[in-house]
């Protein structure tokens, strides 16, 4: 029988080493993984955190059999893991073929530590045929480095589309409900245990397995992570006001080939890897990433950078590798990470030796050719990323999103009165506030509908009016010599950074080119 351990049994054939560690805590591996063992030829022992010390015994079913000790005259249940550890030592130097299985562990621990490496380096356990399986989700938790490079580390899926297929079939079946093949792909990125609760869980609710209550429960399971959100975008690219250059350059670069994977493969086309999008705040970047991941249908796994950086040892680097190892297992998705720079640059997070082992983390992954997930970046400071992290291979496409034209300007306000918003309108020239709004931002202008609407609402009118719009232009503070600055800072960094000669004549091209609108600020008419 084949499975996800194979090849750690495998290097523990090879005397790589005694011990195995699983990376997983769904107990729905366990019981696989005891199902593995029902014909080893030695005995099976397993020891969960609180529960205590069992050996396994198996009939039509798999049962535990508590172990039990002598003390102070009674018959006491081997609950402490030090005291587990001891007993086991012995089992091994009196019996062959053992299999002992820790789960549960969360916290390192001095004997734990001592008793594995005991156990790697331990000739007779290996001709005895010993082996130790710890199932645990954070190995690096557990033991140090040092500890870890003798341990045979094995990645568990957290499930395939053929598991949840035939999970899902099962439950359907046995309730007599509907089973759709779509929920497979839907529910990428729970593990077993997570992918039987939500299933459940709507049955219970609903009568039945429901594509969106899937997707909701699948993404608080995701978000009490702490460090990813996931949402599902409302709006593609017709609430992003302007920006035709960009939009059409991603259709064709990204969308296309995202859409026609058959097609693609044809030509040798690899799927996209990602973009970086780089702009002064206020562009739009994050609203663009959200378009985008709606435009071809994925999620949208969001970063919480906030989240990633902590006090304690070993904390940052691990949080990384969980995100990645997340987006991953939910992929063929998008990740979005704002102010991308605090990652990309050396010592960027802190001046600890965590932010290079962070930064070299999320290198590696970007630079993999196995990576399925599609990465989304921006920043404010593309000046500020390390030359390693802009490498060809790690971004498809590096693209300014400049300060919007007035054409943009005038899509941008329809937007926000008409698709994201619905704003009712007394008379009012759209056009004529474009003209106005020169080195407004997307929020700004944004921020300026709601603001005559709140005009309109003091007022108690139904209807918004050119006037309220007047008012509410004389309350924004616009620095624009600071502004204009800016702009030819980001007119300057679209030159040197974006990695497409296509796109950047296109964009100098396009209704406010580049190149004139850096002649008009160094005239002063701009």
């Amino acid at each position: 029988m084949n499975g996800w351990w194979e090849e750690a049994v495998l290097a523990r054939k090879a005397q790589f080493s005694n011990v195995i560690i699983f990376k997983t805590l769904d107990p729905k591996r366990v019981e696989q993984y005891l199902q593995y063992l029902r014909d080893h030829k030695g005995s099976v022992f397993i020891y969960f955190i609180w529960r205590g010390l069992f050996k396994v015994q198996y009939d039509s079913k798999i049962a535990y059999v508590p172990i039990v000790v002598d003390s102070f005259g009674a018959q006491q249940h081997i609950r402490d893991l030090n005291q587990a550890l001891e007993y086991m030592d012995g089992v091994f130097r009196n019996e062959k073929s053992i299999v002992l299985i820790l789960h549960g562990l969360y916290q390192r621990n001095d004997v734990l530590i001592s008793a594995v490496r005991s156990f790697v380096f331990d000739i007779e356990l290996y001709e005895r045929g010993h082996t130790v399986v710890i199932f645990t989700e954070s190995p690096e938790i557990l033991f140090d480095d040092e500890t870890l490079k003798y341990l045979i580390v094995s990645n568990v899926p957290k499930s395939t589309k053929e598991e949840r297929t035939e999970l899902l079939k099962k439950i359907a079946t046995a309730l007599n409900l509907k089973f759709d093949q779509g929920l497979a792909e839907i529910t990428a990125g729970l593990n077993l245990h997570e992918l039987e609760s939500v299933a459940l869980k709507s049955i219970y609710k609903f009568k039945e397995l429901r594509n969106d209550v899937l997707r909701e429960y699948k993404a608080e399971i995701i978000r009490k992570s702490g460090i990813l959100d996931i949402e599902e975008p409302a709006y593609g690219f017709e609430a992003v006001g302007g920006y035709d250059v960009l939009k059409a350059f991603i259709r064709d670069n990204i969308i296309k080939v995202i859409k026609n994977p058959q097609k693609a493969e044809k030509l040798s086309i690899r799927p996209p890897r990602g973009i970086l999008f780089f702009g002064m705040g206020g562009t739009g970047k994050t609203h663009f990433a959200r378009a985008l991941a709606r435009e071809v249908g994925l999620p949208f796994l969001r970063l919480r950078t906030e989240k990633i950086v902590s006090k304690w040892y070993g904390e940052t680097e691990r949080n990384m590798a969980k995100v990645l190892e997340l987006s991953e297992e939910v992929a063929p998705c998008i990740l979005f990470i704002d102010e991308i720079d605090r990652f990309g640059q050396r010592g960027g997070l802190t001046e600890h030796e965590a932010s290079r082992r962070t930064f070299s983390i999320l290198l590696e992954w970007l630079g993999d050719e196995r990576r399925k997930t599609i990465v989304i970046g921006t920043t404010n400071r593309p000046q500020d990323l390390d030359e390693a992290f802009i490498r060809v291979g790690r971004f498809d496409y590096i693209v300014p999103i400049l300060l919007p034209d007035r054409d943009a300007r005038v899509q941008i306000l329809k937007v926000h009165t008409s698709v994201i918003r619905k704003v009712p309108l007394d008379d009012v020239d759209l056009n004529e506030i474009a003209e106005r709004t020169e080195l407004f931002t997307g929020a700004e202008l944004a921020e300026l509908v709601l603001r005559s609407a709140r005009n309109a609402l003091k007022e108690d009118r139904s209807k918004v009016s050119m006037d309220d719009f007047e008012r509410a232009l004389k309350t924004f503070k616009i620095n624009k010599d600071a502004r204009r600055k800016q702009l030819e800072e980001f007119l300057n960094l679209s030159e040197r950074f974006c990695n497409d000669s296509e796109f950047l004549e296109q964009l100098r091209a396009s209704t406010s080119t580049v190149s004139d609108r850096l002649e008009l600020i160094k005239r002063g008419e701009l």
